[in-house]
């Protein structure tokens, strides 16, 4: 090894060593700085804190309408009264209350006229002190007896529909719920269960009502697209019959229908009977061996529907009772081709063959499930050919059928059949398009109708009231303005000008229906909107994401007290409580309703005896 290199070796190391030093050397100066700077207090000579504070003890008393008083527990007040002046400020649920009197330990509140539960808190120069959550005296409380609110779903999925059982009386308040949650005791099933106002729960298996122990197979698989898809039920229709226990429909996106081991090919739509079982057939099913053997079971008379992946957003049944009518964003109609479906001989499951028929956005089946080949179908090859629908130029969101077997369409839709329309059309009986209710819905809306619901009764004159609450992204309606993406239609296509909606904000509306609030025996109707959103102010009063309006838009103070509310609706029934009486049911995406977890369902007892009823 050469002389010069082991001097360069040394060189190096002695150029390292210094450099470590010189390391060592600033590091310590700069925590001799740190230390030097920690001896002085960074926040000397700034404000002393505020010495008061709210406490979380209970107010006296517990609970109160506006104008009463109410007593708060306090501490270290006194430095900030004058008199009749105070340098702090009081608040419930965001309004601003009157001060009436305060000691040291103690304060007095008048409650405001127009106020909804929640937190109490002093604000004091931008400094905020939280008291205890307050609730406000009113019509409408949670029924803490129907205890199924406290575990419904578990969070596992959404109510999409609530169903009244078609023997409900004065007396009985029983309810179908469909969506694409588990079932406790079911993993991987679910869907479908069914509760009362008093137990909650029904057991499944009940013959008389619900003979159904597994629903539908909650699963997620992808389409040919690969598109993720999530199994759900979407709703369920009654079949319109003199008969009193109905067929009935469910339908939504699901391939599966009870356990169904054989895994047969479920289209996203069936006719079941009043118990929810579905109406069936004996069957004989050949293996796929050769044998000449056959399978034998149980299977679905309905054999009728939508390909994978293709779902039913609403379904309904025409006047007598004979036909279903599906609506939605597919493109073909489904049945099970027997003549050429087998069963495995290994597994025995079906391995089917299918009959595709082309069928865009609406048709019409007949009981067996078999497509209605004189509704919808185009003038030339109507055996194969429908009239185009919705195609790619747009997407059904909802749709309602009015009392006279005409339907509601609404959605993102620029054409139908063909025909300009703007996101609202109708169809008449016979499938096609009302051009007259195209007419005179105009320019329709400017942005998306997501929800629809329909509800109809006859007013304290004898004259029946058809109306439609839609909810969606648009702010006109004909050219007309519309607040907050919520509008009230007449049958006519016509807005329901009496209907004014305040004032919104810090969010937007996700839901809205009209519920007639009256017992089914009652003399009076007493129809009101249920409204759901993101909003935290209505009309300038706090109203946290849930309203109960009357017909005209405005928010009865009585009647919305109750506190934040978090989610989303999906249906509003009128129910019996579980003190049979007045009350409503709340489904849907629910998590907290009044400060109180839930879990998608919600009953609320409602007390209209002093209330006046504003009707269209």
């Amino acid at each position: 090894m050469s002389n010069c290199y082991k001097i360069n070796k040394w060189a190096v190391k002695l150029v390292n060593l210094f450099c470590l030093a010189a390391c060592v050397l600033i590091w310590c100066g700069c925590n001799a700085d740190e230390e030097d700077s920690i001896k002085e207090n960074p926040y000397s000579g700034g404000r002393e804190p505020f010495k008061l504070k709210l406490l979380m003890e209970t107010p006296k008393p517990e609970t109160a309408g506006p104008g009463a008083e109410v007593m708060f527990q306090a501490s270290g007040l006194t430095p900030y009264v004058h008199g009749d002046q105070y340098d702090f400020e009081f608040y419930i649920s965001d309004q601003l209350c009157e001060i009436k009197a305060a000691t040291d330990s103690t304060l007095t509140i008048v409650v405001p006229q127009e106020v909804s539960s929640g937190t109490t808190f002093l604000v004091m120069e931008n400094q905020i002190f939280t008291g205890p959550y307050f609730n406000i005296l009113g019509s409408v409380s949670v029924d803490e007896a129907f205890e199924f609110y406290k575990t419904g779903t578990k969070g596992s999925g959404t109510i999409y529909a609530c169903v009244p059982w078609c023997k409900n009386n004065e007396l009985t308040s029983e309810f179908y719920l469909l969506g694409d949650f588990y079932k406790e005791d079911k993993i991987g099933y679910g869907g479908i269960i069914m509760v009362d106002h008093q137990t909650g729960l029904i057991s499944d298996g009940n013959s008389d009502k619900y003979y159904l122990w597994w629903g539908i197979k909650t699963s997620a698989y992808s389409d040919d697209d690969e598109n993720f898809l999530y199994c759900k039920l979407r709703g369920m229709e009654y079949m319109k019959s003199k008969d009193a226990t109905p067929k009935a429909v469910v339908y939504g996106l699901f391939d599966h229908y009870d356990e169904n081991k054989q895994k047969y090919p479920y289209g996203n739509i069936l006719l079941v009977n009043n118990n929810m079982s579905f109406v069936k057939q004996w069957m004989w099913i050949p293996y796929d061996d050769g044998s000449g053997n056959s399978y034998g079971l149980d299977l679905p008379t309905f054999n009728g529907g939508t390909p994978l992946g293709e779902e039913v957003v609403r379904a309904f049944s025409n006047a007598d009772g004979t036909k279903v009518i599906a609506v939605g964003n597919f493109y073909y109609h489904r049945s099970v081709d027997f003549a050429n479906t087998y069963m495995s001989a290994k597994t025995s499951t079906f391995l089917p063959e299918y009959i595709y028929t082309e069928a865009r956005s609406v048709m019409r089946m007949d009981e067996t499930g078999a497509l209605d080949k004189k509704y919808r179908r185009a003038a030339e090859n109507a055996e194969e050919k429908s009239l185009p629908g919705v195609g790619d130029n747009g997407e059904i969101k909802d749709a309602c059928m009015l009392n006279d077997g005409t339907i509601i369409i609404g959605g993102n839709l620029s054409r139908f059949d063909g025909k300009e329309v703007h996101n609202i059309l109708k169809l008449k009986e016979d499938g096609t398009v009302d051009d007259e209710f195209l007419t005179r819905v105009g320019s329709g809306t400017d942005g998306v109708i997501k929800k629809i619901t329909y509800t109809s009764y006859t007013d304290n004159d004898g004259t029946l009231v058809e109306r439609m609450m839609m909810v969606g992204s648009f702010t006109t309606f004909n050219g007309q303005p519309v607040e907050g993406g919520v509008m009230m239609l007449k049958a006519d296509g016509t807005l329901d000008e009496n209907f004014k909606l305040g004032d919104m904000q810090g969010g937007s509306v996700n839901f809205a229906k009209i519920v007639d609030l009256s017992a089914p025996n009652a003399e009076k109707r007493k129809p009101y909107i249920v409204i759901s959103g993101t909003f935290n102010k209505y009309d300038n009063v706090t109203r946290q994401g849930f309203l109960i309006l009357d017909m005209k838009g405005k928010a009865i103070q009585n009647l919305n007290v109750p506190g934040r509310f978090s989610g989303e609706l999906y249906d509003a029934q009128y129910s019996l409580t579980s003190d049979n009486a007045n009350g409503l049911l709340l489904t849907g995406n629910i998590s907290y309703f009044d400060g109180k977890r839930m879990y998608d369902i919600v009953m609320l007892k409602i007390n209209l005896k002093d209330e006046e009823v504003d009707e269209p």
